[in-house]
């Protein structure tokens, strides 16, 4: 009788999977849901995660201006509070200026009684403005009515400026005497300036203090809605699909598919045919270092070539480009670069693909008399058609998702405005690739689910693209 061996016992095994797939919707699904989910709302950095102690500050403060709007005694009292402010101010404003009138017309303003007597006056009217600033924010302090912790009701700087032109006025009414004339008058011109400023204010109160606490409301209403994160159905797609930048950079992003996808097959095909003949000496050193590309991190390689092709670098003097400044010139450099970081992979999977090609079939095509183009267009190329058009996949996918290219160049720029008929005008990156543009959105605008949006849009471009090209491919096989 066999024993049968147990490497551990079930239970741990199952709790081995469940821990697997628990931490595979965690890290996998949760998060692609998530992604989804925020591309239908309004997220941005203020909103996504909003400090809970704001939000209580604003509700707290709107419940509060709507218990001093709707209970009588509340309501009276502040009303009485600002009326007094605005008879104390507008006195005070008279007071100084018959009190500069005096000092203008007196001789010796230090001995004119009638200089002394405007003084006086405005000492007491000031002693009574002494005490408003605290009466006021006691009035308008929803803590001592039970909310906290509230935001202030009344601007903190008309408040500050009370207490300023009290001592202002205090020192001009007991000080005048040891001032020059032109000093004393300088100073009553500020005063009034700075008494003007605080009417203003305290005027507009007064008029229509429910007026004020409506536009205190609403602005704290439209704080909390930019803090608060809804559900906004399809509204950053039609803002997305009408955005003059997302447009260009969808036409910008196919250009560049359609001049780099070229370019790398180009290259890493014509290299792998180079180095696959025998003619070539030292070919498998020579092949070794061709794939340098490969080897060197992207960051140091995009450094590079944004050394290179500065305008003042030495390929980019040379050459006359500049890439921060002219569009295209950027382009062809993006170009050249996404070439010299592909050709390796397109060279690597043509040179496997060549080392399977039948030597028998080449030669027996070269006894029949075809020319070397003849042999290349109908032995060689049929038969590495297959790894070709899966390298050909892959690469157009990678131009798709263009993204370290153009951010370690000049980071899609330059900057100018965009114009596409019908969709109006919007400054923006003339470069920005689909990916840069939605990584912008997010670092730049912090605008997360505009971000999130186009990114759903792109994946669904993706999604597309390796569509048609599986139908194309089952085609190509003769629909098996």
């Amino acid at each position: 009788m066999s024993v049968k061996k147990i490497l551990y016992p079930s239970r741990i095994g199952v709790a081995l999977a469940l821990a697997s797939i628990i931490l595979y919707v965690f890290f996998s699904i949760w998060p692609l849901f998530f992604s989804i989910g925020i591309a239908f709302t309004n997220a941005t950095e203020e909103n996504l995660l909003p400090n809970p102690d704001v939000l209580k500050e604003i509700d707290n403060t709107l419940a509060c201006i709507e218990a001093i709007t709707t209970q009588e005694n509340l309501s009276t009292r502040a009303e009485a509070v600002v009326e007094r402010v605005t008879n104390t101010l507008r006195e005070l404003e008279n007071e100084l200026i018959a009190f500069k009138q005096a000092v203008e017309e007196s001789e010796d303003h230090t001995t004119d009684l009638y200089v002394m007597f405007n003084a006086s006056a405005i000492y007491v009217t000031a002693q009574g403005l002494r005490l408003i600033p605290e009466q006021v924010q006691k009035t308008f302090n929803c803590t001592e009515i039970g909310f906290q912790p509230t935001r202030p009701l009344i601007s903190s700087e008309a408040v500050n400026n009370l207490s300023v032109i009290y001592s202002s006025v205090s020192q001009l009414s007991s000080q005048y005497i040891v001032m020059g004339r032109e000093e004393l008058l300088s100073r009553i011109d500020s005063a009034i300036r700075l008494i003007r400023s605080a009417e203003e204010y305290f005027i507009g109160m007064s008029s229509d203090l429910q007026g004020y606490f409506d536009t205190v409301s609403q602005s704290l209403i439209n704080e909390r809605n930019r803090l608060t994160m809804r559900f906004i159905g399809l509204e950053n797609f039609q803002k997305l699909f009408t955005d003059p930048r997302f447009v260009y950079s969808l036409y910008k992003t196919a250009v560049f598919v359609a001049t780099s996808v070229p370019l790398k097959l180009l290259a890493g095909v014509a290299l792998a045919f180079l180095y696959s003949s025998p003619l070539v000496w030292g070919r498998k050193v020579l092949r070794g270092l061709i794939l340098a590309p490969w080897a060197i991190p992207i960051l140091l390689s995009g450094l590079t070539w944004r050394f290179l092709f500065n305008p003042n670098g030495q390929l980019g003097r040379m050459l006359g480009l500049d890439i921060y400044n002219y569009e295209w010139d950027a382009f062809l450099v993006y170009n050249l670069f996404e070439t010299w970081l592909a050709y390796p992979f397109i060279m690597t999977v043509t040179m496997g693909a060549l080392a399977g090609v039948s030597k028998d079939l080449v030669e027996a095509s070269y006894i029949d008399g075809a020319s070397t183009f003849t042999r290349l267009r109908r032995v060689v190329l049929p038969l590495i058609s297959k790894p070709l058009m899966f390298a050909t996949i892959l690469t157009t996918g990678a131009s798709l998702q263009a993204f370290m290219v153009p951010l370690l160049l000049n980071a899609g720029g330059p900057t100018k405005t965009i114009s596409i008929p019908g969709l109006g005008t919007r400054s923006g990156n003339v470069n920005e690739f689909l990916i840069l543009f939605g990584y912008n959105r997010v670092s730049i605008d912090k605008d997360y689910g505009y971000a999130a949006a186009t990114y759903l849009v792109i994946v669904m471009i993706l999604l597309v693209y390796v569509t048609i090209w599986f139908i194309s491919s089952k085609k190509l096989r003769g629909g098996r």
